[in-house]
């Protein structure tokens, strides 16, 4: 089962806004020959590789793991080695595009925002067959 990244309006104004100016300006200074069209090419393939990371986070249960999908970075988090999962509004830098997050540890610690929250910890609880995860946190 495939869980997409909860996406939060003012992380997206944050990252969009800046990349969308920038695009139009190298495309601009470019195109009037200002500027290499080199830079243009080049942040061109960086707004490309925000939008991988963008739209490419998601989170997806397989038999023995959890899948965490972020562009081009892919993390196995295994049902057995999970040792505690709580809610956490933690900001540090993660694979979650919300602050309202998951936090699973599992000898490491991962940050993950499924839109789904709720029905994402019932599966998880499923999967793993521990009372681990904490119900009433906020």
């Amino acid at each position: 089962m495939r869980y997409n990244s909860k996406k939060d309006w003012w992380i997206g104004i944050i990252i969009w806004v800046p990349m969308a100016f920038g695009l139009y300006e190298t495309a601009y200074e470019a195109f009037a020959g200002e500027l290499s069209f080199i830079f243009f090419i080049l942040f061109a393939l960086l707004v490309g590789f925000v939008a991988w990371i963008w739209f490419g986070t998601y989170y997806v249960f397989e038999e023995e793991s959890l899948i965490i999908k972020c562009g081009p970075i892919k993390e196995f988090v295994p049902f057995k080695k999970i040792i505690s999962v709580k809610k956490t509004r933690n900001p540090l830098s993660s694979v979650a595009l919300s602050i309202d997050r998951i936090e699973i540890t599992y000898g490491s610690i991962v940050l993950i925002s499924p839109v789904k929250k709720e029905e994402f910890l019932a599966e998880l609880r499923k999967r793993c067959n521990y009372s681990f995860v904490e119900k009433n946190v906020r």
